[in-house]
């Protein structure tokens, strides 16, 4: 007899974003590995035992969320990679994450948080989880890393590019234009300086 605890099982969300910098994505894409972060020990989450050691890598189940909107130290993390969480999931622990705890108060948002789970550091074959790749060309970065670079790696890897004009269309995925080669890329930014 199939018992209901057997069926529920905490996972990894379908389809997860991760958001990131143009720098630390063209990483992401060079070495084709999601570098985690050693699992931290904070004050108001209770990660559980099965999570206590090894590292994790953060994604949001929404295509844009609160933190790196309201937060001024994530102001240059307009990259959003569109990751295949059932195939994270086949390897991979994790599942929905609230690292607030109930302490929004007044805030406007919740966090819609998933956590990946690894006793490794990385996660090997990343260009493999990415469905697509968006980037909001209308802001810019004091970190000086040029956008054409991470631009040119993704293509080079096959990942599929969406360049998008405003924050707005760049947060509902909306109004962006797919580029398959570096012409397309110059030609979108040409149009934009008009």
């Amino acid at each position: 007899m199939i018992k209901l605890k057997d069926i529920l099982t905490e996972r990894i969300s379908d389809i997860v974003y991760h958001f990131t910098t143009t720098e630390a994505a063209n990483l992401i894409i060079e070495k084709n590995k999601f570098k985690l972060q050693p699992i931290p020990v904070e004050m108001n989450v209770e990660p559980g035992k099965k999570y206590q050691d090894g590292y994790y890598m953060s994604v949001a189940r929404t295509k844009i969320e609160g933190y790196t909107r309201n937060t001024s130290n994530f102001q240059c993390y307009f990259v959003r990679f569109e990751l295949d969480g059932s195939k994270l999931g086949n390897t991979l622990k994790g599942g929905a994450y609230n690292y607030w705890q109930d302490q929004h108060g007044k805030d406007e948002y919740e966090e819609y948080e998933d956590r990946i789970f690894s006793k490794k550091q990385y996660i090997d074959n990343a260009v493999g989880y990415i469905k697509r790749m968006d980037v909001d060309v209308s802001r810019k970065c004091s970190m000086g890393f040029k956008t054409p670079t991470l631009i040119k790696t993704a293509l080079t890897s096959g990942v599929p590019t969406f360049l998008f004009s405003s924050r707005e269309k760049w947060g509902q995925q909306s109004g962006g234009i797919q580029v398959r080669d570096m012409y397309s890329y110059k030609l979108f930014m040409k149009e934009l300086q008009k």
